[in-house]
């Protein structure tokens, strides 16, 4: 019986939450400026202003950081749980050989 099997609720929580952190990053990525302006730049302007202001750019990059922390953690989380941590794609034959029921090698 696999994890995923056993509670899928943890499943779709952690899909929520996947998403929203996605969603999350990618705000923050669009509103930190950069050296060119970008998207930051189209609400303050050139010159240390941006989005969220110059102190406001530090704590930008802090969670940015976090987030693409967090980002990674859930997808090996939601990878453990959809596949009960077993792994299919592993060297060697993907299944086990059976011997046959009809008795013919022993003949």
């Amino acid at each position: 019986m696999f994890l995923a099997e056993v509670n899928a609720a943890l499943l779709t929580i952690l899909g929520i939450v996947f998403v929203i952190n996605a969603i999350v990053l990618i705000v923050f990525v669009l509103f930190r400026q950069s050296d060119s302006g970008g998207v930051g730049a189209a609400f303050g302007g050139g010159d240390g202003g941006g989005a969220l202001g110059t102190k406001g750019q530090a704590v930008a990059d802090k969670v940015i950081a976090f987030m693409g922390f967090t980002f990674v953690v859930l997808a090996l989380a939601y990878s453990l749980v959809s596949t009960g941590g077993r792994s299919d794609s592993g060297p060697g034959p993907a299944a086990t050989e059976t011997p046959s029921d009809s008795g013919s090698e022993n003949k």
